[in-house]
């Protein structure tokens, strides 16, 4: 009886009820480490990455406490931080900029919470339905040219905070390149000062030690020199009034036609954080040997992006920096995560007015000290040298970020790398193979130029057959055939197909093959077939094999079908016609009139 396929089907499970089972004291003494060091990193980060996706910096912090706490208690990660994140903010931001919004406005806030909405929704579903190979569909060439073109967008994003003068609103690199060229002269130089200090402040505490909170350090020396040298009456531009405490949850504007123009965007979004959260999460488990459910932690993203919706949050994904400290200071549990994420609640409960004179410079500081040395673009060429297709994706995508949006440059970058998949795949290699004399093995026969036997044409397609491709298969054997018949004339007796690269045909491909039996019967030729894998027997049979076959012709491997083969052959056009020796079993027919002949 043949088993019946699985079914689709999805549970909901609460990983945070196994994380007190032999906890001991060591454990919580990491796990609150970890939180308040991670803690003290996070909150003025959360305000910066704000600004990236165009949102007050309050905002961030809102992100930060929701979405940080939700991801915690349903993934599976012990360290995976999940909040606010550079490329993340940058491509939200880029599909808001598609509506014509503008960025800290009201509308802005409110739109930035329905994308959150959907993106959270697209997670949790990919989650539950237990979907998360789908993010293998962005290849490593796509991210590694978005993610070079990103950092590039986002430092020069941040030029506008750190000079001191309005740039335009857009992750065009062309457009925002030229108008901060046109505009340099606009230059603060306090505010350029403040930026400068508070980069180097960062970059100085990070070559001291990685756990030395340089970016808090950074925000609050240039928060007191604003706060003394009233510098913010100089030009410098500070975040201003902060209001205290957690918003009420406000469920998110509902607009059907902003949803459908931002749908692709969010699937963009939701996919690239996809990514980013699971190699992460992957990466840092396998470190240690921890067991983790890549499903499990989609859905924690997903709840924690449906949650932010609610708290005028924006799309939240997994850090790589912040879930490398957690990994460095050894956390234990989530708890962790979730102490880091209460220290941000804490935060605007008590502390947001003081942010009062928090300049934007070195927020922007902040952002660029995160993303400079993701800018890689000669990674692009060294790619290209490995795999000339996969460089160009990259090289296509790094190059479209410089004219179009961001999620419309990922979107082709996908679009190109799964085309050329698609199309290699609809053009197989195809092998005719012939017996090496020296090595005694099969090899490619056109590419060696070795003899190949007259009556045998022995081929192998070297990737499965599906109904991209089953045609090219077809017509390319039968094309195979006619040369062969203009070479020896009526000498062919077989066709033997070896299927040993075929893993999966489906039923275009099983129906072509059934058809391919009869067009070279037709020919005065039988096909035979070897190596048929065991999943793919029953979908032949399923098509009709054994009513167009010769059962006989199936064989097992490669020598059982030479050797089966051979004993069908016109021997006397061997001993007498052929000029090779191709196969072992062909010196048993070869005279002593045909050794001669060599020998002469």
């Amino acid at each position: 009886m043949k088993e019946s396929p699985p079914s689709i089907t999805f549970t909901i499970s609460f990983p945070f009820i196994q994380w007190f089972k032999d906890y001991s004291k060591d454990a919580a003494t990491r796990d609150l480490i970890a939180g308040i060091t991670v803690a003290a990193v996070y909150v003025p980060q959360a305000m910066a990455y704000a600004l990236l996706a165009g949102m007050p910096p309050i905002t961030g912090l809102y992100t930060a406490f929701i979405a940080t706490i939700v991801a915690a208690l349903f993934g599976s990660s012990r360290f995976l931080n999940t909040g606010p994140v550079a490329m993340t903010c940058l491509l939200s931001a880029s599909v808001l900029y598609g509506l014509h919004l503008e960025p800290q406005t009201d509308q802005w806030v409110a739109y930035m919470g329905l994308l959150a909405l959907l993106v959270g929704l697209i997670r949790l579903l990919i989650g539950l339905f237990k979907l998360g190979f789908i993010v293998d569909l962005i290849s490593h060439s796509v991210v590694l040219g978005f993610t070079s073109a990103g950092a590039m967008v986002i430092a020069l994003s941040q030029f506008g905070h750190l000079f001191g003068f309005p740039i335009e609103r857009t992750t065009h690199i062309i457009t925002v390149l030229a108008d901060i060229i046109k505009k340099i002269g606009m230059t603060n130089p306090y505010t350029l000062g403040i930026g400068i200090l508070a980069f180097a402040i960062i970059m100085g505490a990070r070559k001291i030690s990685k756990y030395i909170p340089g970016a808090l350090i950074a925000v609050i020396v240039t928060s007191l020199l604003v706060y003394y040298y009233k510098l913010h009456e100089k030009g410098v531009a500070i975040v201003g009034d902060v209001p205290q405490g957690i918003p009420q949850p406000t469920a998110p504007a509902f607009d059907a036609q902003a949803i459908t123009s931002m749908m692709g965007g969010a699937v963009i979004v939701a996919l690239f954080g996809l990514i980013e959260a699971v190699a992460i999460a992957k990466t840092l488990a396998v470190k240690v040997g921890d067991r983790w459910d890549a499903n499990q932690e989609l859905i924690g993203q997903g709840l924690a992006n449906i949650a932010v919706a609610f708290f005028k949050g924006f799309p939240a994904g997994g850090s790589f920096s912040r879930s490398s400290l957690n990994f460095a200071l050894g956390a234990k549990t989530p708890l962790a995560s979730v102490i880091a994420g209460g220290l941000v609640g804490l935060t605007l409960m008590y502390i947001a007015p003081y942010f009062y004179y928090l300049p934007k410079a070195a927020l922007s500081a902040i952002v660029l000290s995160a993303v400079i040395n993701l800018i890689k673009p000669w990674e692009i060429i060294r790619l290209y040298k490995i795999n000339p297709t996969d460089g160009l994706a990259a090289g296509l995508t790094f190059a479209s970020v410089f004219f179009m949006d961001l999620w419309v440059a990922i979107t082709l970058g996908i679009t190109l790398s799964l085309g050329s998949f698609v199309y290699k795949t609809m053009y197989p290699r195809i092998v005719v193979l012939t017996r090496d004399p020296g090595s005694k093995t099969f090899v490619n026969a056109e590419k060696r130029e070795l003899p190949e036997c007259p009556q045998i044409l022995y081929i192998r397609p070297n990737m499965s057959i599906y109904f991209g491709n089953a045609q090219y298969v077809h017509d390319y054997i039968m094309d195979k055939i006619e040369e062969r018949k203009l070479k020896y004339g009526k000498a062919l007796k077989f066709v033997l197909l070896d299927m040993e690269a075929v893993n999966y045909i489906d039923a275009a491909g099983s129906e072509m093959i059934i058809r391919l039996i009869k067009d070279v019967r037709a020919q005065g030729v039988e096909l035979a077939l070897a190596n048929v894998g065991c999943d793919v027997y029953p979908l032949l049979e399923s098509a009709g094999l054994d009513k167009v076959i010769n059962t006989e012709l199936v064989f097992d491997s490669k020598g059982q079908s030479i050797v089966e083969l051979f004993k069908r052959l016109d021997h006397e056009y061997c001993a007498k016609r052929c000029p090779y020796i191709v196969f072992e079993e062909c010196k048993t027919v070869k005279g002593e009139e045909f050794r001669a002949r060599k020998t002469a």
